[in-house]
């Protein structure tokens, strides 16, 4: 080989250092260096001119200290191992597990996301998803749920690194209209308590009377939760994450000490073995619903009851700052719903505005005499005369505003 091939190859060869082609001549090529710690990398590029710019980068990154190799083994994850890994790690404090490992199931076996990585999962699909559920019946709350649910599983492998962005963005979010309220006449609560019979009616009643969500109730011990000597009654874990407690009446009083379980299970409404709590939905589905159909009560759910307890403090002439507390309410803007329920409070407040009658004011007069406008004086330009509108003490009347309000008068 002659001095100018080999200086020729010797060229070629530092040019394209750090990079190779496998398999020959297949036009994919592969580039590889050492980082700080001497450890050898190779990562699969491509072309030949891609595979220098990332070649140069790597070792830019190496200098700098920005090359972390944990992110290069990055791989494809599966939703369904995804979403496995998510609930694995948040057993302890999701509340109604059940409930959740049933909205996975709903995203693994969907056909808009079934067998999809992570990073295949578009909007689009999620859009897609919305429409579909909301075509099968499901409410938006419901549809708001699932994307939620969706949208925590994206936030732990966005933590993990596992993906590099979420589709879950808020315009697939509905804008809930949470102001349904719908609570139980009296009619309508003789009518359950015939049909549910008095056996299973303080279930019925302790809702009623406490407000309390169906998890909290069901959940209710009879040590740590009621105390008659303080004569309240406590819900443990609520929605907002904090316990609060609920005054016992005399009716709520009553009911809870003729409970049978007080003698035969720690928990206020034990299942029959009396080992566990009863199973809220098994209750709901078996005896609650039933009965409702039996009696003509449409339009009408478990929670309703909580609605009830609201609407009928509201009704009574509670102030809304109290119902907020016997509800648990984080936010006054939740317990606002109930506030047309209560009229009379704006009507006092807006009877303030009327105004007492001429006779009642002076004994002589009308209303409509006492409310009119003073005659005005004759207009005059002498000394001493008073103009139209023109107070004694240099006050004239503003046209454009109340007529109780006065201005200065401008020098003339």
């Amino acid at each position: 080989m002659s001095d100018d091939e080999r200086s020729e190859q010797d060229a070629k060869q530092r040019h394209t250092r750090g990079l190779f082609e496998r398999p020959a001549g297949s036009g994919v090529w592969w580039v590889r260096y050492h980082d700080e710690h001497g450890r050898e990398h190779r990562e699969k590029v491509g072309p030949k001119s891609l595979a220098g710019k990332v070649y140069q980068k790597r070792k830019n990154e190496i200098a700098e200290r920005r090359f972390f190799p944990e992110k290069l083994r990055r791989r494809d994850v599966l939703l369904a191992d995804a979403i496995r890994d998510h609930l694995a790690r948040n057993t302890s404090r999701l509340r109604a597990l059940k409930d959740w490992k049933r909205i996975g199931r709903y995203w693994t076996e969907a056909p808009e996301t079934r067998g999809k990585t992570l990073a295949e999962i578009t909007a689009a699909d999620l859009e897609r998803y919305r429409e579909r559920r909301r075509h099968e019946g499901a409410a938006e709350a419901t549809c708001n749920r699932e994307l939620g649910f969706l949208r925590a599983v994206f936030r732990t492998a966005l933590a993990d690194e596992k993906v590099e962005r979420s589709p879950v963005q808020s315009k697939l979010f509905f804008r809930e209209r949470n102001q349904r309220v719908r609570y139980l006449t009296d009619d309508e609560e003789e009518r359950l308590r015939k049909e549910i019979g008095e056996e299973r009616w303080p279930v019925v009643a302790v809702a009623l009377h406490t407000g309390f969500r169906q998890g909290n109730q069901f959940q209710l011990r009879w040590a740590e939760d009621v105390n008659f000597e303080t004569g309240t009654i406590r819900a443990h874990k609520s929605k907002s994450g904090e316990d609060y407690w609920v005054p016992m009446n005399d009716e709520l009083r009553a009911i809870l000490r003729g409970l049978p379980s007080r003698m035969r299970s720690c928990w206020v409404f034990p299942s029959e073995t009396g080992e566990t709590p009863l199973d809220p939905k098994n209750f709901t589905n078996r005896i609650y619903r039933p009965a409702l159909r039996r009696a003509g009560i449409v339009d009408f759910t478990w929670h309703d009851l909580r609605h009830s307890f609201a609407s009928r403090l509201t009704m009574s002439g509670v102030d809304i700052r109290t119902v907020q507390e016997l509800l648990g309410h984080k936010s006054l803007r939740m317990t606002e719903r109930y506030t047309h329920l209560s009229p009379a409070h704006k009507l006092d407040a807006v009877q303030r505005l009327a105004r007492p009658s001429g006779k009642e004011a002076t004994g002589t007069t009308t209303g409509t005499e006492a409310l009119a406008a003073p005659k005005p004086a004759r207009v005059g330009t002498r000394k001493g005369e008073v103009r139209q509108g023109v107070k004694g003490d240099g006050r004239c009347w503003d046209r454009t505003s109340d007529p109780r309000l006065v201005r200065p008068m401008l020098s003339r």
